[in-house]
């Protein structure tokens, strides 16, 4: 598609980002190489995935000072491990940072990305740092405190597997398991998301963590689900600041390889932009959009398409997915979903006091009147006919998505 553009218009902007994005995606599909060592401290695009245990798990690190416990996982930057802190007597993450095939240059790039996660000092939304050191093969290591309500990604795994019990619809989320506190998740309308008082509670507590972060001079740059971690009273914990540099640091050029998440992505960061704090409130957005729906903005097969997404196509509006997210809050993640930087809030307190300002008691007429645009554009025609709502509904999507659909049967 991109190809065909530029053969009517070379010039073209948007397609010529597309096609820099894709082939720098596709030439790092098969990890880092010798002749790449100096951008080796770079993840490239991720996703989540289930990682076994390995055969051999170490018994302690650091001359036995952390005593190892359980293999908590893995990604393409660390394998973690719980473990116990002989000297101090506590239970911590116990995270080894990969460096298979770096040069010093590199190892030492990431021991000084581990330092600016140490440098951000002590704060109530930040998972602590408590120790840096390397081990004697030369593999650095970071410890943190050990978050004991599990990630936001796994409490949007639970909810979207859980079925809603009749009577436990929204208006019975307030209290009990739809509660922040120290009980399960709640799903929101069904949809697969959470509450909204609880989005709301974590957007809220990780604007704070970012506002801390930010004012450092720390931009985290991969932002999502699965680094937010909730400790035992559900308090939101941004962890894993494992991508983050100094801004006043220049340390990636534009011929740096692509970091973070796809499905989180800003899009300055896909196409080898500047990375300012605006990225991160982009990716608070889309973390925020799937916590109110379910599921990400964009959502389709390829990791390529979902680039192309984030640099091209408006993500389609909360409400469709949930007709009971209130008007400002939508308007507030499609804000924060904006294509250029200068259009998303200029800071992450800013979007705390946009949150912290939305009234939920007032949502249920939000949802009388506008819960069901398609019927009241209509006038009333599909009343009754749920099923052929839900195939425009999954047409749509897929046409928005980028993605052709062809249906007899809607004929």
């Amino acid at each position: 598609m991109a190809g065909a553009a530029l053969s009517f218009d070379p010039d073209n902007e948007d397609a010529l980002a597309f096609l820099d994005a894709a082939e720098r995606a596709l030439e790092l599909s098969d990890g880092p190489s010798a002749e790449s060592s100096d951008n080796a401290d770079v993840s490239v695009v991720t996703t989540k995935h289930e990682v076994s245990e390995p055969a051999s798990t170490p018994t302690s690190f650091a001359n036995d000072r952390y005593r190892v416990s359980k293999f908590l996982g893995e990604d393409g930057k660390k394998r973690v491990y719980r473990a116990h802190d002989t000297l101090l007597d506590r239970e911590v993450a116990f995270a080894v940072i990969k460096t298979e095939g770096f040069d010093q240059t590199s190892k030492e790039r990431i021991s000084r990305e581990a330092q600016a996660m140490g440098r951000l000092g002590v704060h109530p939304n930040i998972v602590a740092v408590l120790d840096l050191g390397q081990e004697d093969d030369g593999s650095p290591y970071m410890v943190t405190e050990l978050m004991g309500g599990g990630d936001v990604e796994a409490l949007l795994e639970e909810t979207s597997k859980s079925p809603l019990p009749a009577g436990e619809g929204p208006e019975h989320q307030g209290e009990g398991e739809g509660s922040i506190g120290n009980t399960g998740p709640s799903r929101a309308s069904g949809h697969g998301g959470l509450s909204l008082e609880r989005t709301i509670e974590i957007g809220k507590a990780v604007c704070e963590g970012l506002e801390f972060a930010h004012a450092r001079g720390i931009v985290h740059r991969d932002l999502k689900p699965g680094n937010v971690w909730l400790n035992e009273d559900g308090t939101a914990n941004i962890g894993d600041f494992g991508l983050a540099v100094m801004t006043d640091r220049s340390r990636l050029t534009r011929e740096a390889m692509m970091i973070g998440t796809v499905s989180y992505m800003p899009p300055e960061q896909a196409t080898g932009g500047d990375i300012t704090p605006k990225a991160d409130l982009y990716s608070l957005g889309a973390m925020l959009y799937e916590m109110v729906t379910g599921r990400p903005p964009f959502l389709v097969d390829e990791e390529i398409a979902i680039i192309g997404q984030h640099i091209n196509t408006p993500p389609v509006a909360p409400t469709w997915h949930n007709g009971d997210c209130p008007r400002p809050l939508e308007a507030l993640i499609m804000r924060m979903l904006a294509k250029d930087p200068s259009e998303r809030p200029d800071s992450a307190q800013d979007v705390f006091n946009a949150l912290d300002t939305i009234d939920l008691t007032a949502r249920s007429e939000t949802v009388e009147r506008d819960a069901s645009s398609l019927e009241s554009l209509a006038g009333g025609v599909f009343v009754g006919r749920q099923a052929e709502m839900d195939q425009l509904k999954a047409a749509l999507e897929d046409v928005l998505g980028g993605r052709g659909r062809y249906d007899e049967g809607m004929n």
